[in-house]
């Protein structure tokens, strides 16, 4: 049963207004702090009962019969004029507490609140928050003088200042608390999700669409990078080519192309991936970077790759294609640039396409 009543009651305080487009986040938060206002607003002509002074403590029960129609007015009303009828109602407190108990009840205190809600929930010019913090500037320091010139309309007790100075604090911290947890949640899946936004973009402009695997930018950034780390390391490039792959798009279709282009991925990545990084250079050629590992290594691996595409024809709708591959091979030199290197084991390449293609030249 209590289990049924609280979401019932979560529900409500997560009702949308019926204006469309409004910040659902921004209305739940003026609804827990109209409803916590509304609870202290009661409680309070109950302390005055008990501490004193027991006269027209009726003027809780008027804020909170205005906390509770602000409360329903944020389904009616904009989240803008919500924010500032909220506002109002805090600032209407403050000034009748302070003139009929005193400055030293410390509920001025909640103007700081106030500020933190309109400035982070209203989306208005810096000159509209700047006008906002002059006015509660003003509002309180008016009252501080008028404090300093005029009694308060009724005397508290020590013990009274002691228990409301206390209430106020309290009832100023968790609205502060809560408005400055609702709003750094806020920044911080901001953040979150542009953290998310990049890493995605970041990926999307180093990797190829078709088959997953890096671009030519992003191979070029880590064979640069790598290199200049680490100017001594020893590493092998491998440059691969579809044999014959204008004939499969002539004969059977991009989409074939395509397909086929996806199928060697697959099993370039299952024999290759744990020893080399792995990029779609352009077309149907591809680039090897095997760090650490010089070039009758990356032979062996390469004409292993090799065999078994030779041994694994490609289904495309029940015909079975024959697809093989040509590789280059050149090893760090230790004294040529990257540039060089890429030029070398291109020449490698034409050279296997030269001598009949389906080999590996080193």
């Amino acid at each position: 049963m209590f289990g049924e009543l609280w979401r019932k009651f979560c529900s409500l305080l997560k009702k949308e207004a019926v204006h469309e487009n409004e910040p659902q986040r921004i209305l739940l938060l003026l609804r827990i702090i109209l409803l916590i206002l509304g609870l202290y607003f009661l409680i309070i002509p109950l302390v005055l009962c008990v501490v004193g002074p027991k006269t027209d403590v009726w003027i809780g029960y008027i804020f909170a019969v205005m906390a509770m129609a602000a409360f329903y007015a944020t389904y009616r009303l904009k989240v803008h004029t919500s924010v500032l009828i909220c506002a109002g109602v805090q600032l209407a407190w403050v000034i009748a507490f302070v003139i009929l108990y005193g400055w030293d009840c410390g509920i001025q205190h909640l103007m700081f609140e106030m500020l933190v809600l309109v400035y982070f929930a209203i989306y208005n010019s810096l000159g509209y928050k700047i006008g906002y913090t002059i006015l509660l500037f003003a509002v309180r320091f008016g009252l501080f003088l008028y404090c300093r010139t005029n009694i308060s309309v009724f005397a508290l007790t020590e013990t009274a200042t002691v228990v409301l100075q206390i209430i106020n604090t309290v009832i100023t911290f968790v609205l502060m608390a809560v408005a400055c947890s609702m709003f750094s949640s806020n920044v911080e899946s901001a953040e979150k999700k542009l953290v998310l936004y990049n890493e995605q973009l970041k990926k999307q402009a180093g990797t190829d669409p078709l088959t997953g695997l890096w671009n030519r930018r992003q191979m070029m950034q880590y064979i640069t990078e790598k290199h200049q780390k680490e100017p001594n390391m020893a590493f092998t490039l491998g440059m691969g080519d579809i044999d014959f792959f204008k004939r499969i798009n002539d004969h059977w279709g991009h989409d074939c192309g395509d397909a086929v282009l996806v199928w060697i991925t697959r099993h370039m990545s299952q024999e290759l991936s744990e020893h080399a990084r792995l990029c779609r250079w352009g077309g149907e050629e591809f680039i090897f970077f095997f760090p650490g590992m010089n070039g009758d290594e990356v032979c062996l691996i390469l004409n292993n790759l090799r065999m078994k595409l030779d041994n694994d024809p490609f289904d495309w709708k029940g015909e079975w294609i024959p697809i093989t591959m040509t590789f280059g091979v050149e090893e760090n030199d230790f004294h040529s640039n990257i540039d060089t290197l890429l030029k070398n084991v291109d020449d490698k390449l034409y050279m296997g396409k030269e001598q009949g293609r389906d080999r590996v030249i080193y």
